[in-house]
């Protein structure tokens, strides 16, 4: 069991930068998050015609992790994704969470699964200070293709149906929560 009183500053761009969704995927009220830019990094759109097609050592599943979201939702599915960039600026959130709920964002993101890997960097608050932050973004070596590259820290967070992506987070949290307590 992890440490409940540690505090993990995790950096959610998309719709993680979103309250709500953070409230969904970790099942709780409450949550502290501050506005964020994510120094290194680039926020872009990424169908999931086309996400990685290997499966990673660490998958859970014998799904590549374009197998894993076209099942969940469809062929053309578009999906915030991040990705290294010296001269990128990353707008959202910066989110302070306990190691369990990291551990459900990272479920909610799949990176277990290969959608992205979990990166560390810097970001910067509203208020000019610097905080060391995990993410999720693409960090393997491998030909990744974008089909969007967002700029700006005024993007709209849901590219989908809101709803529908909240609901999702829900189910998605009870199942991970099942499953490890069996």
């Amino acid at each position: 069991m992890s440490d409940k009183k540690a505090i993990i500053k995790y950096f959610g761009f998309g719709t993680n930068k979103d309250l709500a969704m953070m409230q969904h995927i970790v099942g709780r009220d409450g949550i502290k998050g501050v506005p964020g830019r994510l120094i290194g990094y680039e926020i872009c759109i990424q169908k999931a015609k086309h996400m990685r097609t290997l499966i990673p050592p660490t998958s859970p599943a014998p799904k590549t992790p374009r197998e894993l979201i076209t099942n969940n939702w469809y062929a053309d599915f578009p999906m915030f994704v991040s990705r290294p960039n010296p001269l990128g600026i990353a707008y959202g959130t910066i989110w302070y969470l306990t190691p369990d709920e990291l551990d459900l964002v990272r479920n909610w993101e799949a990176v277990d699964f290969g959608v992205q890997d979990d990166a560390y960097g810097w970001a910067l608050d509203d208020n000019g200070e610097l905080h060391q932050i995990i993410t999720q973004s693409f960090v393997r070596p491998e030909p990744v293709e974008i089909d969007q590259v967002i700029e700006g820290s005024d993007y709209e967070p849901y590219i989908e149906d809101k709803q529908a992506m909240l609901d999702k987070a829900d189910l998605l949290r009870k199942e991970y929560l099942a499953e490890r307590s069996s």
